[in-house]
């Protein structure tokens, strides 16, 4: 790996408190839109893991008490890592760079602390809703406190702001690297967010590189990220993944699986010519909401780490290869950590109704 020198966003105020003002899911306009998000990741196949202490178990899950909520304290996400912003707004995803293992570098330290500035700055600066400035203030934090000595992590964040109307909404999106977000309605694709490398299995990535390692590794900034902007509404559904997941599922079984935590309308007047079309603006269509989206994540999660270990089975992965001349043994799963953050864009009151948190 080899990259460019990194020029720091510039440093602000002191945001390394608690935060101020409501942090409670209810708290705020029940009307204004949010992220209702669930999480679920499982890191890859390693022997070492097998003989992890509980000390060692539990200094990773102290390590983790950012995260904040039980069921994402759990979760094991290998060099991946996640937050969920509790303003419900803001959301994101990373992956470690796994070739600093090489040198000696534990890639998760990178991943999770950049995650972990994220979720404060998205706490403490509620009214910023511009992925890019979360994204450079959380590297600044982590280039200015030194806590991560040397690693890189590809990066995704996304900020959900108002729209045109009452139901509508912004979907403000900083990419860097080969993680991801895909945006679903009624089952169906309707944006996903493009990729940044610098070739082939060589994402964009920010890093924090040692002297000694300076030239061999890529350190790109937070200005490199890819911005995109969406528009969404009540009902749709983001799934935010690492390229672990990408790589080992088709996008179209995607939006059918993860498009069932959504608001899915089915209109049983389609096929009825002339009448129809009166039928349903008397009747209306049905709206069906999947009850339980925790184990729509798992198994998401689930399926992609099951396909990852099979050598034979067809995956985009597999067509990557088999496009840029790999031989038919390349075909099939690629092994890596997988994590997915899914989240329905929903009214914030009906936060306060359900019983997932």
């Amino acid at each position: 790996m080899s990259k460019k020198s990194a020029t720091p966003a510039a440093y602000g105020d002191d945001w390394g408190k608690a935060p101020e003002g409501p942090s409670e899911e209810t708290d705020g306009n029940s009307e204004e839109l949010v992220l209702q998000s669930w999480a679920f990741c499982k890191a890859k196949k390693n022997p070492l893991h097998a003989f992890r202490t509980d000390v060692d178990e539990k200094k990773r899950r102290d390590a983790l008490l950012w995260r904040k909520r039980a069921s994402f304290l759990q979760l094991d996400c290998g060099e991946d890592s996640f937050f969920v912003s509790n303003t419900y707004k803001v959301v994101g995803i990373a992956d470690g760079v796994g070739g600093w293992k090489d040198k000696g570098v534990d890639p998760s330290k990178m991943s999770n602390k950049l995650m972990e500035n994220c979720k404060l700055y998205s706490e403490t600066h509620r009214q910023v809703l511009d992925a890019r400035k979360v994204l450079a203030e959380a590297y600044t934090k982590v280039l200015t406190n030194k806590e991560v000595t040397a690693g890189s992590t590809t990066a995704c964040v996304v900020c959900l702001r108002e729209g045109k109307s009452a139901s509508e909404g912004i979907l403000d999106i900083a990419n860097i690297g080969d993680s991801g977000a895909l945006l679903i309605r009624n089952r169906s694709f309707l944006e996903r967010v493009h990729e940044k490398v610098h070739g082939f299995n060589a994402p964009y990535q920010l890093a924090v590189v040692p002297k000694q390692f300076q030239g061999s590794s890529f350190d790109d900034k937070p200005s490199d990220a890819l911005r995109e902007q969406w528009e969404c509404r009540e009902g749709d559904v983001l799934v935010l993944a690492t390229d672990g997941y990408f790589d080992n599922i088709f996008q179209t079984k995607t939006c059918e699986d993860a498009g069932w935590v959504g608001q899915v309308d089915t209109d049983p007047y389609a096929n009825i010519p002339l009448v129809g079309g009166l039928l349903r603006s008397f009747l209306g269509a049905n709206t069906i909401t999947y009850s339980d989206p925790y184990r729509v994540v798992q198994r998401l999660v689930v399926d992609a780490y099951k396909i990852s270990n099979d050598e034979k089975a067809p995956t985009p992965w597999g067509q990557m290869m088999k496009g840029l001349g790999y031989s038919k043994d390349d075909l099939g799963g690629k092994p890596d950590d997988i994590t997915v953050l899914l989240a329905r864009v929903v009214r914030r009151g009906e936060l306060k109704r359900s019983a997932m948190w």
